[in-house]
């Protein structure tokens, strides 16, 4: 599936011109893009993931579920308050999105342990 997103994401390319592109050709691109980054999650490739679901939200700033794959995509490569942030934008526009909330609890939880580790290491450098 990876493959045909990005053959997809090529010919699109070629087809659509220099940027900026207007909404008929950006649509379809950025869900292009959204789809890749689906792929490149469930391939373990992070930061291929939230390279383009950034770009998705570069042609649709709108794209929550390619606002989601970024925040899963910043996740899983540690970068929880990036995660947080998108997430919670994702829930500010659909406040029912049931992964995003489930993600919201998983990523504040790793954020409150990585500070509690945090806080132990500097207690024991000052004590």
């Amino acid at each position: 599936a990876a493959r045909a997103y990005a053959q997809a994401l090529r010919a699109a390319v070629a087809a659509g011109g220099t940027p900026p592109l207007p909404p008929a050709l950006a649509r379809p691109k950025a869900e292009l893009h959204a789809g890749l980054a689906l792929c490149q999650l469930q391939l373990g490739l992070p930061a291929a993931a939230a390279a383009n679901a950034g770009k998705a939200l570069a042609l649709r700033p709108e794209h929550l579920e390619a606002r989601f794959r970024r925040a899963l995509a910043a996740a899983a490569m540690s970068d929880l308050e990036a995660a947080a942030a998108d997430l919670a934008l994702v829930l500010q526009e659909e406040p029912g999105h049931a992964g995003a909330r489930r993600e919201l609890r998983r990523v504040r939880g790793a954020a409150r342990e990585r500070d509690a580790r945090l806080a132990r290491r500097l207690g024991r450098l000052f004590a």
